[in-house]
């Protein structure tokens, strides 16, 4: 007879994790990147030399400040979400690092809030 008391149990699980915010946040900015990419060969090489520029003469900013900025230098993606690939790509970089919030001012984001980013490599 098995003693109970000294049995080993194995649960077997091959479901993954439950998703995480980060998670899904990161998904949908990669599926965002890989639309553009597809349309626009190019295009996330294009917004990091914005980006990186952007960074030496602007010391903070939100993401909404740098897109409107790269309006007629940087296509525009079929997802604003795009950006957030850009930007978080920046921060791996070590140009800029988030330090707060701001509410957007797009009205159909309805004052949301959003990153606001600090460069670390300003050159002002």
């Amino acid at each position: 007879m098995i003693d109970p008391k000294t049995q080993l149990t194995f649960f077997f699980n091959d479901s993954p994790p439950p998703p995480t915010g980060r998670g899904l946040r990161d998904k949908g900015i990669n599926q965002a990147l890989q639309h553009t990419e597809k349309l626009n060969n190019g295009w996330q090489e294009k917004a990091l030399a914005f980006l990186e520029e952007y960074c030496k003469t602007h010391h903070r900013f939100s993401g909404e400040m740098v897109r409107i900025e790269a309006k007629g230098i940087v296509p525009e993606p079929p997802s604003l979400r795009t950006w957030g690939a850009v930007l978080l790509t920046g921060s791996r970089k070590g140009w800029i690092r988030q330090v707060g919030y701001v509410h957007v001012s797009n009205i159909n984001a309805h004052c949301a809030n959003a990153a606001l980013w600090e460069s670390l490599i300003c050159e002002e």
